[in-house]
């Protein structure tokens, strides 16, 4: 979701099995062999009477009851899970999470809460901490890695670079959202960004109570290996290029799809989902699980792992699931990324993204920096999609052109400016836009989109008019 010809940045920025307190007392001699994490382990039980052997005998100090000799075995088999006997596949660096299963796109906005975070949540809350340049726990899992210097070196130079990017863009769209959206029913459920890349950035800057986010782009997904395996200067090295990623949209408030692209080829923290993890983080939010997925042709979603987002056939759509919430707060968010082409080509051979959209049923869609693409007859389908899906559209003069949204349809709202794109879509040119800014528009004291200097930007908000 950007363009060319706009300046490239600098960085600146045998043994015995001891359970204590557990009194564990069996009756025969039994060895079993169970993967975990693809290694193989041999147990011995000796077996010295006639007691049960459970789960809550293994892992808490109570005393077994009495229970038939026969019965033992099949408890201790009924502990593995059912694939035990074969070797487990391997798992991202990070804590996996749930087994593959697949769900119905069901709307977000009447999905049950998750259940509270598991355990595994505090390392992916860390992690995005130190990739956003901030302190993670300090007796937690990543803790330690505070006290690396190219850590503490990430800290200071993103840290020095993000206090002016929130002063100068950040705070003024989150207050324009409080002025002028947060008001809107739409702007509270479930937010469609297509052509997004990895912006979740201004996406949760716009729509603060939004509680479920669909993103989708080009940009390869990618992983996030785990950082305490890296050596300082693998650290280093990783920090400093997550560092040029973000340059563009530091800088300019978008993303340069080349030079992203470019980096993610030569980045150790591949793809999407480590800038993901980082905005999110910057927001204030602690991720509680980051999961690999997969859109089926029916449009359901399916969990995988990394690996398998690799050798992935052309017609299934890879993507990202990230769930958060603020500390202390029982609201959890999710945002999904998919890497789809929603071009009108792109959907004839896979049709799944918009399907997985309408069952997302999203109530406002977000639309910046966007290539003019929904300008052009070849991104008719997901055009149509937005203005027959959606009850409000928030976006810049590069999304849907103003003629599609009909006054008898629409209310609009206009703020900022607009005097015609930039110099490389000149031809996009909206001149009942231009009349519209003439006749009447709100102020804009900062800069968004590709027109990105203070006072230069524009913003329309339409929203559907009640029948």
């Amino acid at each position: 979701s950007c363009h060319r010809c706009v300046r490239r940045q600098q960085d600146v920025f045998g043994f015995p099995l001891l359970i204590p307190g557990a009194q564990l007392t069996i009756s025969a001699m039994a060895t079993l062999f169970f993967s975990i994490t693809g290694t193989r382990f041999c147990v011995l039980l000796t077996l010295l009477s006639a007691a049960p052997l459970t789960w809550a005998q293994v892992t808490q100090p109570v005393q077994p009851a009495p229970a038939p000799r026969s019965a033992l075995l099949e408890r201790v088999f009924s502990l593995w899970p059912p694939g035990w006997k074969t070797q487990a596949p391997a798992q991202p660096a990070a804590p996996a999470t749930s087994t593959a299963s697949p769900t119905s796109p069901t709307p977000p906005a009447t999905l049950k809460q998750p259940t509270p975070p598991s355990p595994r949540a505090s390392w992916w809350t860390d992690a995005g901490r130190i990739l956003a340049g901030e302190e993670p726990d300090a007796g937690s899992t990543l803790g330690k890695l505070a006290r690396v210097a190219s850590v503490q070196n990430h800290r200071r130079l993103l840290s020095a670079a993000w206090s002016q990017f929130e002063a100068s863009r950040l705070k003024p769209a989150m207050k324009f959202a409080q002025a002028e959206l947060t008001a809107q029913p739409a702007s509270k459920a479930a937010v469609f960004y297509p052509f997004s890349g990895p912006d979740a950035l201004y996406v949760l800057a716009m729509f603060p109570e939004a509680t479920a986010f669909t993103l989708m782009g080009l940009e390869p997904v990618g992983d996030l290996p785990d950082m305490a395996k890296l050596s300082n200067d693998e650290l280093g090295t990783s920090l400093a290029q997550l560092r040029r990623s973000l340059n563009s949209i530091t800088a300019l408030s978008f993303f340069q799809t080349n030079e992203m692209r470019a980096e993610f080829k030569k980045n150790l923290f591949p793809g999407v989902t480590p800038i993901l993890v980082l905005f999110i983080s910057r927001h204030g939010y602690d991720v509680h699980d980051v999961q690999k997925v997969i859109i089926e042709p029916d449009g359901s979603l399916r969990e995988t792992d990394a690996a398998t987002l690799d050798t992935l056939a052309p017609d299934r759509v890879p993507g990202v699931r990230i769930r958060f919430a603020r500390k202390g707060e029982t609201k959890i968010r999710t945002l999904h990324y998919f890497r789809a082409d929603i071009s009108d080509s792109g959907l004839l051979k896979v049709a799944q993204p918009l399907k997985w959209a309408a069952g997302f049923e999203p109530t406002a869609t977000y639309l910046k920096s966007a290539s003019y693409l929904m300008h052009r007859d070849q991104f008719s389908q997901v055009r149509d999609f937005i203005l027959t899906k959606t009850q409000m559209v928030v976006q810049d003069d590069s999304g849907i052109p103003l003629r599609f949204f009909t006054q008898s349809a629409w209310e609009h709202t206009l703020y900022g400016m607009y005097d015609g794109p930039i110099r490389l879509f000149a031809n996009r040119m909206q001149a009942d836009m231009l009349a519209g800014y003439a006749a009447s528009a709100k102020p804009l004291d900062f800069g968004i989109g590709y027109d990105h200097r203070a006072k230069t930007s524009n913003i329309q908000r339409f929203v559907r008019k009640q029948k």
